[in-house]
């Protein structure tokens, strides 16, 4: 952080995802992070706007009037589903030609388009945001005691990633890696239907900015949910065979139908029985240090072990992408849910030996709260919010018009 500008204020940051949590950021620093399902002692507490939305530890921790502004965060739950009518999966000939295109390219917006013009039993569907706004409001105005819509909202999920690891650290500059199941929709208006898994980032405290190098976006899940409309096919068999890269604002993206390293430990989650959701991917990976390499013995913790292998080299490659975008900076930062996978952490030390390696404290989900705060701090330093940054992005709740927030701040 440059010193050299500095502003007094506490802000007061939400994070309303699962592992829902709050953090508050005093004059830039984070001087207290809470997890809503602690207060509750419900694991994997989320708000979900159905219920009462009422944060027990926001009741119990803070003081309104303490607080300056206020920002919130989530996971990304904007939807573009395509609806299928049943005469499809019956048509045992048409489905097939339909499964074949699905698997011929990544599903951009442009693609999905042409197959519904192509096959008359889709439909689109898109689902917005709207969840969230309810929630916010509902925080602010019954908890908070403030107007409805007076905060920030923003879902850059593995950025908030990145500013709370960075944070968190003593570095002064670092290349920062974010995994985790899935993040927002980094490419809504191309590629709606994929989320950020992994990305790299270059933090530098002096300049007092985070880079977005990289990142990789899959649609995964929405493949998944795609093939379940066809039950007599293989899972997974809408993934494409391809993936596809571009190049936008000095951003590498690649897009891809494959899970991430994260995700696949969830995916075993489930299907050991750990979790039906797939949320205890933490149990998986523990698990992996009971298990041995044995070819013909298979149990749980062989498989988990086996997995903890694959996810380590293919972890180890994203490290030396990271690397090659930055050759001389020799601090690394792992966030996001997979940089919990204790095992295999320390593992990257013996094979990046030259390099310092610090892992995020809370790189969870419940850290973005942290990390949008710290953001929101940066971005203030600046001495404008400008609704053209990406922090004021248009508003991910409706398609047409953005929310503007527009303030001006003497950084002096």
């Amino acid at each position: 952080m440059n010193k050299a500008n500095h502003i007094e204020n506490t802000i007061l940051a939400i994070n309303i995802s699962h592992d829902t949590s709050i953090a508050i950021i005093k004059n830039g620093e984070v001087v207290d992070v809470f997890e809503e399902e602690r207060s509750r002692r419900s694991k994997y507490y989320a708000p979900d706007g159905s219920q009462d939305t009422y944060l027990q530890v926001i009741q119990s921790k803070i003081n309104p009037d303490d607080i300056d502004e206020v920002v919130f965060t989530s996971f990304d739950r904007r939807m573009y589903d395509l609806n299928i009518a049943e005469e499809l999966p019956q048509d045992r000939l048409r489905s097939r030609q339909f499964i074949a295109s699905v698997q011929e390219e990544q599903l951009s917006r442009e693609r999905l388009d042409t197959l519904v013009d192509e096959y008359t039993e889709l439909t689109t569907v898109k689902h917005y945001g709207d969840q969230d706004k309810a929630i916010a409001d509902d925080i602010v105005t019954n908890q908070l005691n403030l107007p409805k819509g007076e905060y920030l909202y923003n879902i850059a999920h593995h950025e908030h990633h990145a500013y709370c690891g960075f944070g968190m650290s003593d570095m002064d500059d670092a290349v920062i890696i974010a995994m985790d199941g899935g993040g927002c929709r980094k490419r809504w208006e191309t590629h709606p239907t994929h989320q950020e898994i992994e990305s790299i980032y270059y933090g530098n405290k002096e300049q007092h900015d985070i880079e977005c190098l990289f990142q990789k976006l899959s649609n995964h899940r929405f493949c998944g949910d795609l093939s379940n409309n066809f039950p007599n096919e293989l899972y997974g068999c809408m993934m494409a065979t391809n993936d596809s890269y571009e190049t936008e604002d000095g951003i590498d993206y690649c897009f891809t139908s494959m899970p991430s390293a994260g995700m696949n430990f969830s995916n075993v989650s489930s299907a050991l029985g750990t979790d039906k959701l797939g949320r205890a991917a933490g149990k998986v990976m523990g698990m992996a240090s009971y298990g041995s390499h044995q070819p013909l013995v298979n149990n749980k913790y062989n498989i988990a072990h086996e997995l903890e292998l694959s996810s380590f080299e293919y972890t180890c490659d994203l490290i030396q992408r990271a690397i090659d975008y930055k050759p001389d900076c020799k601090n690394i930062i792992l966030t996001g849910g997979f940089a919990l996978n204790c095992t295999n952490n320390y593992k990257y030390l013996s094979r990046f030996p030259d390099y310092q390696i610090f892992v995020d404290p809370i790189p969870h989900d419940g850290g973005t709260a942290a990390g949008a705060g710290l953001q929101m701090y940066q971005f203030m330093l600046e001495g404008e919010v400008d609704k053209d940054e990406p922090y004021c992005k248009p508003s991910v709740w409706v398609d047409t018009t953005p929310t503007e927030w527009i303030r001006s701040i003497d950084p002096s």
